[in-house]
């Protein structure tokens, strides 16, 4: 399994650990429906099982074939090829609409938001999980350097990937979006040493990654930035970036 994708589910089970705060909140709401905007290959799913265990599940993805590796995972879920600015759902289609981890993959982050709103009924929810890049450990700042330098590598071939937001910055975009902020928390996971085998392959993933560019004039410039963060790799080892969780209430006229 790659690292990237092991680290991803190895989030997805501490959150669902922590996620006492979200089932609370829940506790006394009525949820049918749920949408995922940016399933991907559906890990959130798994949360959402734990906090909307009667809610059908939907997911929506631009890529098709991480859709097919979700439906495979969550066969009771239901799956559609789909950009989250441009959602094809009725007005006020679901009571609750989440987004994790893809707030910095989105091209026009407001619509996206908007458009959750639209298909979420008056006083429903959206949910919002994203790393932020401010207040980090030096281990985590390692994992920023990586996910920055790959973001950057992939906008070059025509991904949209943007850097990771500030907690503040994550706020804020929620706010005035419109919606009204119900509840905020943090969760990281806990801190554990990475072995030297995790440390070489995320290296050797490094030049992996600056290849795809090697075409480009800033192949250079970016092949030159690996040797300091394998030395921050070697110093600090690795620990993803605490993610912020913000629930906000949709209000409609």
């Amino acid at each position: 399994m790659p690292h990237s994708c092991y680290c991803f589910n190895r989030v997805i089970r501490i959150f669902i650990i922590n996620m006492k705060a979200l089932i609370d909140f829940f506790e006394d709401k009525k949820v049918g429906s749920v949408l995922d905007v940016g399933t991907g290959p559906g890990h959130f799913i798994k949360v959402l099982n734990q906090v909307f265990s009667n809610a059908e599940i939907y997911g929506v993805d631009p890529d098709e074939d991480a859709l097919n590796e979700a439906a495979l995972s969550y066969p009771l879920a239901y799956f559609s090829v789909m950009k989250g600015e441009t959602l094809s759902f009725d007005n006020n289609r679901f009571d609750v609409a989440t987004i994790s981890m893809a707030l910095h993959h989105l091209s026009d982050v407001k619509a996206t938001l908007k458009e959750m709103q639209r298909v979420v009924k008056p006083g429903g929810w959206i949910v919002i999980n994203e790393l932020f890049s401010d207040d980090l450990n030096p281990a985590q700042e390692v994992h920023k350097a990586m996910h920055h330098f790959r973001s950057k590598i992939d906008r070059l071939n025509g991904i949209c990937h943007n850097s990771s937001f500030t907690k503040n910055e994550i706020l804020e975009m929620a706010e005035t979006s419109g919606l009204t902020i119900s509840l905020y928390f943090e969760h990281k996971s806990p801190a554990e040493s990475p072995g030297e085998a995790d440390i070489e392959e995320r290296k050797q993933k490094l030049y992996e990654a600056v290849e795809t560019v090697k075409d480009k004039p800033e192949y250079w410039e970016l092949k030159n930035e690996i040797p300091e963060m394998e030395e921050a790799l070697d110093k600090f080892g690795f620990e993803m970036a605490t993610r912020l969780v913000v629930v906000g209430k949709v209000q409609k006229q």
